[in-house]
């Protein structure tokens, strides 16, 4: 599955918010997608994904622009103020709420099972703004692709919350090596600091995604999760 987006803008109330951007991600790679620290990475995010019409360009998956489609196949991870969970609540009211969205079992028992296999129960009763950075991207992205439909992640500013930018980089590429469409948006910094060349906001010509090679599963895994569905 392809996202493209071609000259996507955003105008804002008082001055542009996403000047013209041209973006591309299909499974198995990962874009980096940076720009100043702000509203501009809240904007791409929405826009991408079907949640915000841009102002000028167009977006499509698998060639089509519809909506509604781009809502169920994109996902948007930890977006400030849109899709951030509220960080007064313990990790557990978060994994419940959100693996009740996916459709999945969220009682007690499901939520501590789930933790217990994404190796965070130690975190069940922690307030959400006091889980390790590198565990609150992972959880949230795991949480999101816990959505049956879901195809393309985008990871909105996770060094926001500073940390080491490997660490979810590590994330992002797990998560391509399990066949999504990954995109990252951060500060050029990060970028940097990881040695990826990235998208640019506010340029239309871009550097190609990362390739990441697919996720070798041992057999008897895949006879395990057979047994287990």
């Amino acid at each position: 599955m392809q996202l493209r987006a071609y000259a996507i803008s955003v105008r804002g109330p008082h001055a542009p918010l996403l000047d013209a951007t041209s973006v591309d991600v299909s499974d198995h790679e990962l874009v980096l997608l940076t720009g100043y620290p702000g509203p501009g990475h809240v904007a791409a995010s929405l826009a991408l994904s079907g949640r915000l019409v841009p102002d000028g360009g167009e977006v499509k998956l698998d060639g089509k622009g519809d909506l509604a489609v781009l809502r169920r196949r994109v996902a948007v991870v930890d977006a400030p103020g849109i899709t951030e969970p509220d960080d007064a609540l313990p990790v557990k009211s978060v994994v419940g709420e959100e693996l009740a969205i996916a459709g999945r079992k969220a009682g007690g028992k499901a939520v501590q099972a789930w933790l217990e296999s994404h190796e965070a129960a130690e975190h069940a009763d922690t307030r959400f703004e006091h889980l390790p950075v590198d565990v609150r991207t992972r959880l949230l992205a795991e949480l999101t692709v816990a959505r049956p439909e879901v195809n393309v992640v985008i990871l909105t500013m996770p060094d926001r919350f500073g940390g080491d930018p490997h660490s979810w980089y590590g994330v992002g590429k797990e998560l391509a090596s399990r066949g999504y469409a990954v995109l990252v948006t951060c500060a050029d910094a990060s970028a940097r600091l990881l040695g990826v060349p990235a998208a640019q906001m506010g340029a239309v010509n871009q550097p190609d995604p990362v390739k990441v090679e697919p996720l070798k599963v041992a057999p008897e895994t895949i006879e395990e999760d057979e047994d287990q569905a």
